[in-house]
């Protein structure tokens, strides 16, 4: 019998730990936590960091993102090499949900992972260094990471069951602890979620960016558009440069869960890029391309462009599985009606609907988009019909000079735009509006001030 006992024994213990695994397995200790949120956040600066460095000239026709597309094989090695960067001292933070901090490498280091990868890595081309130090002006490249703790993906306090009440996470480390604060109307919202909801936003400014970037003249007859679109190889290397675009001002996360980034670009940057991909492509070294590409004399884009640096907002929403609950009462925040327009302005209204298939913050976010398209589309017909003197119009100097017109469409793809009008049916409306003597100094340049009156808004 004693046996038998043995085994009812046993098999009551077993049941008791499969009953209560559930709950030990969702502990979250805080130390633990706090080490898996900085390596996260290590790891998302060691990512950023590649991005920076691969914009580092090795020699005077090849940068480091030459050397790292070679292969899978050597990018893999060169972001192994990437955890040898030291954290910036007094950048480390934790507020108990969310870690941040900053990497920075030498230009030093940079350029002996390069020369060991080679070593390690034969491949087509070699690539020399010893001139790397003295065509980069950075010493040390820095970027930022942020990581965040399980126990914040599921909404749970540190050090306790999901559910439960809970004292804050105590401070471990050398990070600096700071106050936890989430945006007004973000409350259900996981770290994760507004951690991807900023990268949303910022992939939505990139993407805007590329496209304004597109649409600049080169020449009178000619855009950028002409020379990205030769070959994808070419495209690929204009967008990966667009990783150097700024960011202006802090990230807004917005009442209504909708996060807004702004970046920005010189376009002196612009001109540097393109230079630099033009000759990366014309290179007897690069890459084969399956067919000639037609040269451009990227410096005369200051010429044709009226504007010195170009600005686009992204937005993005946090992702349906990062909400807890219903969406707060704070959702439904209606942005105030756009201001009155200026009188020394031409105004033009948009129009814009969801794509089919979306819904909420996702469909308001593609209808604002087409809005915006729109708006400035309308613009473009308005400032073509204003008139200069007597019955000459914007649009004859348009028609009688090339630059001009360059200029002129340039202009209005950063024109202004007012707050988004929701409407009942799911539109929305936007006023896109340029002042008057932008125009006239286009036109007119150093001449006396215009003497018209700016139409009203459509």
């Amino acid at each position: 019998m004693k046996p038998n006992h043995r085994w009812i024994t046993w098999s009551v213990v077993a049941l008791l730990c499969a009953a209560i695994s559930p709950v030990w397995s969702q502990q979250f200790h805080p130390g633990q936590e706090k080490l898996l949120a900085k390596n996260a956040a290590l790891r998302d600066g060691q990512r950023n960091l590649l991005e920076q460095i691969k914009g580092l000239r090795i020699d005077g026709s090849s940068t480091v993102r030459d050397f790292v597309t070679q292969s899978d094989q050597i990018n893999t090695a060169m972001m192994h090499e990437l955890r040898g960067a030291t954290i910036v001292p007094g950048s480390e933070t934790w507020d108990g949900e969310l870690y941040r901090l900053e990497v920075q490498v030498t230009i030093q280091q940079v350029r002996a992972a390069i020369e060991q990868i080679q070593r390690t890595y034969p491949s087509g081309r070699t690539y020399v260094t010893e001139n790397m130090i003295t065509m980069n002006r950075e010493v040390l490249i820095k970027a930022q990471g942020q990581g965040s703790t399980r126990a914040a993906a599921v909404g749970a306090p540190l050090g306790a069951v999901p559910g439960a009440a809970s004292a804050p996470a105590p401070y471990m480390g050398t990070a600096a602890i700071v106050p936890r604060q989430v945006p007004p109307g973000w409350e259900n919202v996981t770290v994760q979620g507004r951690l991807l909801a900023e990268r949303a936003a910022r992939a939505d400014a990139m993407r805007k960016l590329a496209e304004r970037i597109r649409g600049v003249h080169i020449t009178a007859t000619t855009t950028v558009r002409d020379f990205v679109t030769q070959s994808d190889a070419i495209d690929a290397q204009f967008r990966a440069r667009l990783v150097g675009a700024r960011q202006v001002g802090p990230t807004r996360f917005l009442p209504d869960q909708t996060c807004e980034m702004d970046l920005e670009v010189s376009i002196q940057d612009v001109t540097k890029w393109l230079t630099e991909v033009q000759d990366w492509a014309v290179h007897p070294g690069a890459p084969h391309l399956d067919h000639p590409i037609r040269t451009y004399q990227f410096e005369r884009i200051m010429d044709f462009s009226p504007e010195r640096v170009l600005r686009e907002t992204g937005a993005g929403v946090p992702r349906g599985d990062t909400i807890r609950g219903a969406a707060p009462a704070s959702s439904s925040f209606a942005p105030p009606p756009p201001a009155a327009a200026p009188v020394e302005v031409v105004s033009a209204k948009g129009s814009g609907v969801p794509r089919d298939g979306e819904a909420g913050a996702a469909a308001r976010l593609s209808a604002e988009r087409a809005a915006e398209v729109d708006a400035r589309r309308n613009l473009l017909e308005k400032v073509q019909g204003v008139l200069i003197e007597g019955q000459t119009t914007v649009k004859d100097f348009m028609v009688q000079s090339d630059q001009v017109r360059a200029s002129v469409q340039s202009m209005l793809q950063g024109s202004d735009l007012s707050e988004p009008k929701y409407m009942s049916d799911g539109s929305v409306e936007v006023i896109a509006s340029v002042p008057l003597d932008k125009i006239f100094g286009i036109v007119r340049p150093g001449g006396p001030p215009p003497v018209v009156r700016a139409q009203p808004a459509q």
